[in-house]
């Protein structure tokens, strides 16, 4: 099976018929783009980072992603820059790989790349305020040279004070640097010519075995078998919101990054407190791909997403291309990897009620790694209180059942209760006796309930200070 793609490689035009599934890296490097590497082949070492631009509304979003894990029918449409890219003047190095020179950051170089390519994305993101730092989270130096990476990495930023906060103006101030070439001004107006004429992702005339939406799961598990598969590649129209509010819900589209989700006014005013837990989701490039509806469908008992919009009862939005109907994220599951999806039906968008009055959310994760990392326990929590007295609770948890665990005892029990550490201490009784995790790589069983009963103290301290005195909980 090929279908036709098209997209921006550098400042090359490429039109070429591919197996749908086939993997970005595959086919750069196969065109002689051999900068991007291939390292872990499961998003985790960065050595085959890309900087990735779509459109957005007449914008380019850029943004690094992981090539090793990106099906080329993904970037059909986009902007796809490599290192070659950057050294878009033969012989002469970008300022950031000068940098890396004078600092010994480049080691083997087999990493390099990847870390040129992060640093330099980073300041073509609209996160370029941000720590600079967290734009490498994602790549990995074997040869231990980190210390080296951060000092050119931090230095380069400090030379860089002036850079404009207008997207267009800071191009051009970036292309008078030398840190990107001239092709990225044109490279819009390159973009919107070629999206009239790109084909739909979705074949309404194919059953699918597999519908796919970011990958970053199935293509570390399943990839030869992607490129056998009949495949549905699930994308929007490009001036569809992909998270929105109506009639006092809020929809978020299936194919809505991590990163989409993170970043989206509605859910940061929603959710304030959500930025200091984006961190715990991945890393940088891993957020850039990974979407909510391949998160949840994935169906593992300790996805993150799962247990966040858990909490926020939410529901699933199916569809078979004709007809939908709703799911509630509670009811989505039915034993270890089994959802109550058929097979013809995608997951089109994620829905939960816009909560009105007092209310509290908060997420917490442990895992063998602080970041980038599958949790050990993950558990969230949703709480609406009327004066003193809690109205409405939420907790979900993962790791602690074969599916995403919706604590729906210990959430009953703690309706119409006050606060307060005996409260807490005669609900995790009830909690202990709905879970049944089991002994595996990531703890043992007695591990996770123990773990779980310091995540749900770890809820109401952080929330409730006032009220819980954390003497009191050992």
């Amino acid at each position: 099976m090929k279908t036709k793609i098209s997209f921006l490689l550098n400042d090359t035009l490429i039109e070429t018929g591919l197996n749908p599934a086939t993997v970005l890296l595959d086919f750069i490097r196969s065109n002689d783009f051999t900068s991007a590497k291939e390292g872990c082949k499961e998003g985790d070492c960065g050595a085959c980072t890309v900087i990735c631009g779509k459109l957005n509304n007449g914008k380019i979003i850029y943004r690094t992603i992981n090539s090793c894990l990106v099906p080329v029918m993904n970037i059909n449409g986009a902007h796809i820059v490599t290192t070659e890219g950057l050294n878009n003047v033969s012989g002469i190095l970008t300022p950031v790989q000068k940098l890396f020179l004078k600092e010994g950051a480049s080691q083997c170089g087999f990493c390099t790349p990847g870390f040129i390519v992060s640093l330099t994305g980073f300041f073509l993101s609209d996160n370029f305020n941000d720590d600079i730092l967290d734009s490498i989270d994602g790549n990995i130096c074997r040869c231990t040279g980190h210390n080296s990476i951060i000092r050119a990495a931090e230095y380069f930023l400090s030379e860089l004070k002036d850079i404009p906060e207008d997207f267009d103006c800071r191009i051009k101030y970036l292309i008078e640097k030398n840190i990107i070439p001239e092709f990225f001004q044109s490279a819009k107006e390159k973009l919107i010519y070629k999206q009239k004429n790109i084909e739909p992702k979705n074949n309404k005339n194919v059953s699918p075995k597999y519908f796919i939406s970011g990958g970053t799961d199935l293509f570390v598990q399943r990839p030869d078998e992607m490129l056998s598969s009949d495949v549905s590649f699930l994308s929007k129209e490009n001036s569809q919101e992909l998270i929105y509010e109506k009639d006092g819900s809020c929809f978020i589209d299936s194919t809505s990054t991590v990163t989409d989700i993170f970043e989206s006014k509605l859910i940061q005013k929603l959710f304030p407190i959500i930025s200091e837990f984006t961190k715990l989701f991945g890393s940088t490039p891993i957020r850039n791909s990974a979407t909510i509806g391949g998160n949840i469908n994935n169906a593992s008992p300790i996805g993150d997403m799962t247990a966040f919009f858990m909490a926020l009862d939410a529901d699933m939005i199916l569809s078979d291309g004709n007809e939908s109907r709703e799911v509630s994220l509670k009811d989505f599951y039915t034993g270890y990897k089994k959802t109550v999806r058929m097979p013809d039906e995608f997951i089109k968008s994620v829905k939960f009620n816009i909560p009105d009055g007092h209310y509290y959310f908060n997420f917490e994760k442990v895992s063998k790694r602080t970041y980038m990392d599958i949790a050990s326990v993950n558990t969230a929590l949703f709480l609406q209180m009327n004066e003193d007295v809690i109205t409405k609770i939420n907790i979900s948890a993962g790791g602690v059942f074969e599916t995403p665990k919706f604590l729906s005892m210990t959430s009953d029990f703690l309706t119409g209760k006050k606060i307060n550490t005996d409260v807490i201490l005669e609900v995790l009784e009830i909690t202990d006796s709905e879970i049944s995790p089991i002994s595996d790589a990531r703890g043992s069983e007695k591990y996770k309930r123990l773990l779980l009963k310091r995540l749900i103290w770890t809820h109401f301290i952080k929330l409730f200070p006032e009220l819980i005195n954390i003497k009191e909980t050992v």
